[in-house]
């Protein structure tokens, strides 16, 4: 029986070939009311989650300002605990906690370095180790079971595509809103999202349910995760 885990929804902003940046340099995607709408999903969420390499090009604050809401936990992947010490989002406010609210760095057993953890709650965060996956990496199911043992029961995945790929490898996704950009990047940009598994239409992962809007010049998707039987 599987543990008990938030209900997880993929949000983020693509081009119309489906790159989200290009190699180490943030793109911007996104319209203004496509932002204003991804601070209003954060708001609705209890957390928002990103890999460490999101942080490490992106920089986010991870943050509600473009609208009212409660700030959800903020929450990196980072198996290593590698977050840079100068990042925005473990800035600390006059008490000492990083300002913007809580901030949950989720590291990998045989990776996560004692001095890193330190390093990390000394500003802060909080850290906490899992088991690691196949792939030495943070082990998706077991994380997503210590937020839910703190309260979380909507979380907000942002990105990388590592990360959307893996919550989609693992079968862990249950919801997708996608904001695609009427713009061609190439493929030499960063995909959302890399390889799935086997390359044929009986293994496609669906949306259904589905539901679109206009984000200024950009269209929203969203629905359903279907995944194949």
């Amino acid at each position: 029986m599987s543990p008990p885990r938030p209900v997880v929804t993929l949000h983020f902003a693509q081009t119309l070939d489906g790159r989200i940046a290009t190699l180490n340099e943030r793109v911007e995607i996104s319209t203004p009311a496509g932002l204003e709408h991804a601070h209003r999903a954060r708001a609705e969420h209890d957390a928002v989650l990103v890999g460490i390499r999101t942080v490490v090009i992106d920089d986010p604050l991870l943050t509600v300002r473009l609208c009212e809401g409660p700030q959800p936990m903020r929450v990196v992947l980072a198996s290593a605990l590698g977050v840079p010490e100068g990042a925005r989002l473990l800035r600390s406010s006059s008490r000492g906690q990083p300002a913007g609210g809580r901030v949950l760095v989720l590291g990998a057993a045989g990776r996560a370095l004692d001095a890193a953890r330190a390093r990390l709650e000394e500003h802060g965060a909080e850290v906490v180790v899992v088991p690691a996956d196949d792939h030495d990496r943070v082990s998706l199911p077991h994380a997503l079971a210590e937020l839910h043992a703190r309260g979380v029961r909507r979380l907000l995945v942002e990105g990388g595509g590592a990360v959307l790929t893996s919550f989609l490898r693992a079968r862990l996704a249950d919801r997708a809103e996608v904001e695609i950009a009427p713009r061609l990047l190439g493929d030499t940009a960063i995909p959302a999202v890399g390889a799935l598994g086997e390359a044929s239409p009986a293994s496609a992962i669906d949306l259904r349910e589905t539901a679109l809007e206009l984000l200024g010049s950009n269209l929203l998707l969203r629905g359903k995760v279907a995944y194949p039987d």
